[in-house]
């Protein structure tokens, strides 16, 4: 009996050891846990927030250099002072809408500011596109009125038209501005004018252009219809 009870003691006396081996582990093991916490709480704290990676700008694409020795300008239509310090020349497309907004906006800034106080001489070429059904016979248009002394009104009403560009719409315009009408129909019907629109674009072609408007800034290629803050400033840099 007395040894029953003995037996029956150290089996409370284990489980009491044993519970209170596990109360304690337990303890630590939380208190290790929140000071883990309270550690990383403080490193978040006085760590500097990391600065993220300043994103890359975009760069410009550079502007292609195009070889302005391969545009003859002699007898191409133009507009200013022979002898202006600066020369534009333009290779353009009379049914490009944006060679159309160049010319109903940004020229008439170049016209006020540069061209009509000497500063600029603007020279246009050819360079009617492939796939604008009407540019080629447009452009003889303008070369048909150039022949009498009317290139910059043709000029201004083709890139005015919205895209009428059919051959009696083109002869409608050469009697607006008061041309020789007959002596502009044969010229038209008979493609007089095709030889020079042709060398026009030829040689656009070959001094590197390859959409309208594209420009020639004493040189200097510019391409698109910039803005004339654009034009300015680079004028500005030719002089």
């Amino acid at each position: 009996m007395k040894d029953s009870s003995v037996a029956g003691i150290t089996r409370i006396i284990v489980a009491v050891v044993i519970g209170l081996s596990l109360w304690f582990s337990a303890k630590q093991i939380r208190i290790g846990l929140e000071r883990g916490s309270a550690q990383r709480v403080a490193q978040a704290v006085n760590q500097p927030n990391p600065v993220p990676p300043s994103p890359t700008m975009p760069q410009p694409p550079p502007q292609p250099t195009g070889d302005v020795s391969k545009l003859n300008i002699v007898g191409s239509p133009y507009e200013g002072r022979k002898n202006a310090p600066i020369t534009i020349i333009e290779c353009s497309d009379f049914q490009c809408p944006f060679c159309a907004r160049f010319a109903n906006d940004t020229l008439k800034q170049l016209r006020a500011n540069e061209i009509k106080k000497g500063k600029v001489r603007l020279v246009f070429k050819n360079f009617p596109l492939p796939f604008h059904q009407f540019a080629e016979k447009a452009a003889e248009a303008a070369e048909c009125a150039n022949r009498q002394g009317k290139f910059w009104q043709m000029h201004d009403l083709l890139f005015n038209s919205n895209g009428r560009l059919d051959v009696d719409s083109l002869k409608s315009y050469a009697k607006q501005i008061g041309l020789n009408t007959k002596e502009f129909d044969h010229c038209l019907d008979s493609g007089e004018m095709a030889g020079i629109v042709q060398t026009d674009r030829a040689q656009c072609a070959a001094a590197g252009v390859q959409g309208t408007p594209t420009f020639f800034i004493n040189g200097k290629m510019l391409i698109g219809a910039q803005p004339y803050e654009q034009f300015k400033g680079l004028i500005a840099k030719s002089k």
